[in-house]
């Protein structure tokens, strides 16, 4: 998977795929808003949130720091 790499708070890299369908509520088709999350146990993750429908899709930014 191809990602843009975007500055994140404190200076971290964040990445995010560069097809935006991960962004698109697969209900209405709308753009779902980002909202970042911490899992325990998992890290940082961010959730696509459609504002009718709830939460579309969770990405991981750091996936291939690992």
């Amino acid at each position: 998977m191809d990602y843009d790499k975007l500055n994140g708070p404190g200076g971290a890299e964040v990445r995010v795929p560069t097809d935006d369908s991960y962004r698109t509520c697969s209900q209405c088709g709308g753009d779902c808003y980002p909202e970042p999350t911490a899992i325990d146990g998992l890290g940082v993750r961010i959730a696509f949130v459609c504002p009718e429908h709830g939460v579309h899709s969770v990405i991981d930014p750091f996936e291939d720091k690992r």
